[in-house]
């Protein structure tokens, strides 16, 4: 009876032993398991936020970019109309100058006459006097009449036919104004090659 109560105390411890180690087996591998889920769960959290901060940085690098290039394009407006201001103010005087000439309102009477031609009644307002004999013999030689007004605050002056249908006006405003319209978009030009080019 004692070898069958030792052995069964020797069963049982190996049993309870047996067991112990089976269920310390169990624990073990659902801790690896549970701690392998939060490695990866660690891991793909790790993951997103790298690639949101990514999406983020993109995104904020994207916007600057944009911003800057307005910025950009507002730079080079500011250049281009400052060169255009300065351009027209040279111009301006030399302009004021050149109508302010007689034989160049003349000159340019006769060429604005020979592109209208025909029996028009004409009023020419003038910021000078010019030579009312002379003035009227250009008008009578393209078969044309003119009156002469003076007053015009301007250098240059101002052709109206006298039904209104035109108004033709060569004054160092108009002419001014008409060279800015043809300089603004060459100077765009030069400009945007130069960014272009990066000097």
């Amino acid at each position: 009876m004692a070898t069958d109560v030792a052995s069964f105390t020797k069963q049982l411890r190996e049993d309870g032993i047996e067991a112990a180690r089976q269920e310390a087996d169990k624990i073990i591998a659902e801790a690896k398991a549970r701690a392998q889920h939060l490695i990866d769960e660690a891991a793909s959290s790790v993951k997103k936020q790298k690639h949101d901060a990514q999406e983020e940085i993109a995104q904020k690098t994207q916007r600057s970019e944009a911003e800057m290039k307005l910025v950009a394009r507002d730079l080079i407006l500011m250049v281009k109309k400052k060169i255009e201001d300065v351009a027209a103010a040279l111009l301006s005087e030399k302009v004021a100058a050149a109508l302010s000439a007689e034989d160049v309102v003349k000159s340019s009477l006769v060429e604005l006459l020979k592109q209208h031609p025909g029996n028009h009644d004409w009023e020419l307002v003038t910021g000078q006097s010019l030579a009312k004999a002379t003035v009227e013999d250009l008008f009578k030689k393209a078969g044309a009449r003119v009156q002469l007004t003076e007053g015009l605050k301007k250098a240059g002056f101002e052709l109206r036919q006298k039904d209104g249908a035109e108004v033709l006006e060569v004054t160092d405003e108009s002419v001014v104004e008409a060279f800015r319209r043809l300089l603004s978009p060459e100077l765009g030009k030069i400009l945007d090659a130069r960014l272009e080019s990066g000097k």
